[in-house]
């Protein structure tokens, strides 16, 4: 009896912390091949993001703009926040999204611009002058979706300069989104100056 008492427990135990989790997909560019060289050639990057989940109705959400320098997190913006602004509403459905281009400029400022269903945010940095490029990935693993749970604050994507492998001379990317260590170390685990993560949370 006491087995099944337990079995219950933890079937209600999964049950409702799937119910608390919205899933995350994202795509790269433009499908548009013409759209997607010109988007390429202005050094525009561009995630289209989707959230998707029952629990995503009645939410509210809040996206904040970190910036890391020298290791240390350097500033905190509010991109979008529904409990802050009286014009946004709570979301409806059990869908929500949105897209973010990112383009590092020739006059050393990085522009953020956000585009929602009936609005757009913008935000600006300085930067100091790099021989490096910046690069906008997201957190997914692979082609999975990314689980997010209610209530807690979440890294998406980051905007960051390379990792540079001293055995080689290569600079890299993918090894740091896709590593095992928290964003909010990269700065000292890789010697990166400057970058930039997106966080997002739903409650």
């Amino acid at each position: 009896m006491k087995n099944l008492v337990l079995t219950v427990a933890l079937l209600c135990f999964g049950s409702l912390t799937a119910q608390q989790t919205v899933h995350l997909q994202t795509e790269y560019g433009s499908k548009n091949k013409e759209v997607h060289e010109l988007l390429r050639f202005e050094g525009i990057e561009i995630i289209d993001l989707n959230f998707s989940g029952e629990q995503l109705k009645e939410k509210e959400y809040t996206i904040l703009i970190k910036e890391f320098t020298n290791g240390s997190l350097s500033k905190t913006d509010t991109l979008i926040s529904s409990k802050q602004d009286d014009y946004l509403q709570p979301i409806e459905k059990d869908n929500f999204g949105f897209k973010f281009f990112v383009k590092t400029q020739l006059d050393n400022t990085i522009k953020m611009t956000s585009i929602f269903d009936r609005f757009s945010t913008n935000k600006t940095y300085n930067i100091k002058a790099t021989d490096d490029s910046y690069a906008l990935h997201d957190f997914l693993n692979g082609t999975e979706p990314m689980k997010i749970e209610i209530g807690k604050p979440t890294y998406i994507m980051g905007y960051f300069l390379p990792y540079l492998d001293k055995e080689t001379g290569w600079k890299r990317y993918c090894e740091v989104s896709g590593s095992k260590y928290n964003p909010d170390d990269w700065g000292t685990m890789f010697n990166i100056p400057n970058y930039f993560l997106i966080e997002i949370t739903f409650e």
